[in-house]
C-alpha cells in the first residue's frame, strides 16, 4: 500500500512541473500537505489497522452470506465504526486528530476493494 503512495506522489510531482506558475504553486501545496499525510506513522497504522478490519470482515461476511453488497457494507462499516471509536477515545485520552477519520476512510474503502475484487 505504501508503494501505492509514494507512486501516486511521486507521479504527481512529475506533473506539476508542466504546469504554469501559479497553478504549480498551488499542486505543490497540496502535494506537500499530501506527503506529510501520507508518510505520518499514525496515518499509516489507521489505514493498515482499517484495511485488516474491512477485509476481514468483508470476506467473514461474504462466506456466511455469498452476497457481495452485504459484504461491501458490513466490511467498510465495520471498520469506519472501529476508527470513530477509537478517534472518540482520543479526544479524551490522547490526541485527536480529523485526518485520522480520512485514513481511515482510505484503508476500509481499500479492504473492501480488495476483497470485492477477489470473489
Amino acid at each position: 500500500m505504501i508503494r501505492l503512495l509514494i507512486f501516486l506522489v511521486i507521479t504527481t510531482n512529475l506533473r506539476a512541473q508542466h504546469l504554469p506558475a501559479r497553478n504549480a504553486e498551488n499542486i505543490g501545496w497540496v502535494l506537500s500537505k499530501m506527503q506529510e499525510f501520507t508518510f505520518a506513522e499514525d496515518k499509516q497504522l489507521h489505514m493498515g489497522a482499517c484495511f485488516f478490519i474491512s477485509s476481514t470482515t468483508s470476506a467473514l461476511v461474504y462466506r456466511k452470506t455469498k452476497n457481495k453488497k452485504k459484504a461491501t457494507i458490513y466490511g467498510f462499516s465495520v471498520a469506519m465504526l472501529a476508527g470513530v471509536v477509537k478517534e472518540i477515545y482520543d479526544i479524551n485520552n490522547g490526541d485527536s486528530d480529523l485526518n485520522d477519520i480520512l485514513a481511515n476512510s482510505i484503508g476500509s474503502s481499500l479492504g473492501v476493494v480488495t476483497i470485492r475484487i477477489t470473489l
